[in-house]
């Protein structure tokens, strides 16, 4: 009798969730990343924002309407690059609104949401240093934050090339940059949508220079609680309506049209390409 009750009660439970479980609380978690500006970072107000926070905002939004509440609260979880993943596995948010790019390593913990983002791994360094691609590495130093995509792809492409790099590993952008302004590495890897929003909104244009190569695809999506059609479907059906309202527009102009960078055709494709038809 007790394994039959047990097994209707986790039966149940499987069943309810993550819709019926925001609704049943009011609360949605949602975890995010400090570090990766224009996507996730803190503002002057020490509350979370940028271009991947202004998504999720509009997504509870819809989440408000569509579960018919008066209000959301949102609880805001800070994450890393190496535990943003396990936050949204074990629970503790229902969604990380960052930079983090899609991986089947990554799904074999949670599902993904449809595409926001593409970009892929490239470097930043000084204006006055000559490193313009991985080869000019050689003797060199070069950053690289500790669970992100962008350690694999810096450390094969030197070992494939067999390019004399040292990789100096950080646990955030924030560390990797200081160790650049110091100067005690030559260059700080990761993609070029992160290493932009870094480097303007500290140093300005004049001083840091990003390379213009990229050694990676790397396409971002929204790390959702696996095995939840239904959550992931509501994020999907946000984002894809966002995406043709041309709210994803306004943002994009919010974190990147005041430093005159403009979408490229590849993401101006990604949205199209992630617009459905109700």
């Amino acid at each position: 009798m007790t394994l039959w009750l047990l097994a209707i009660l986790t039966s149940s439970q499987a069943l309810a969730g993550t819709l019926d479980e925001i609704k049943a609380s009011g609360e949605i978690n949602l975890a995010y990343r400090s570090d990766t500006p224009p996507f996730s970072s803190h503002g002057e107000n020490k509350e979370p924002e940028g271009f991947t926070i202004d998504l999720c905002r509009i997504i509870v939004d819809d989440l408000i309407t569509q579960l018919g509440l008066d209000e959301l609260k949102i609880n805001w979880l800070k994450v890393t690059a190496e535990n943003r993943i396990d936050a949204v596995a074990s629970g503790r948010a229902h969604m990380e609104c960052g930079a983090t790019t899609i991986t089947f390593e990554r799904q074999e913990k949670v599902d993904f949401s449809n595409l926001t983002y593409a970009t892929g791994a490239s470097f930043m360094r000084w204006n006055d240093e000559d490193i313009n691609n991985i080869f000019d590495l050689a003797g060199k130093k070069v950053s690289v934050v500790a669970g992100t995509t962008t350690e694999k792809v810096v450390r094969n492409a030197l070992e494939t090339n067999r390019i004399s790099a040292r990789v100096v590993v950080v646990g955030s952008h924030a560390e990797a940059l200081q160790q650049l302004v110091d100067r005690r590495i030559d260059a700080m890897a990761a993609d070029q949508a992160t290493l932009f929003g870094i480097g303007f909104k500290t140093q300005g244009e004049n001083n840091l220079v990003i390379t213009e190569d990229m050694l990676s695809f790397e396409a971002y999506a929204l790390p959702l609680p696996r095995n939840d059609a239904d959550f992931r479907l509501t994020v999907n059906r946000s984002l894809s309506n966002l995406y043709v309202r041309g709210d994803v527009g306004r943002s994009w102009e919010r974190w990147f049209g005041k430093h005159n960078v403009q979408p490229t055709r590849m993401l101006l494709m990604l949205y199209r390409l992630n617009s459905f038809m109700e």
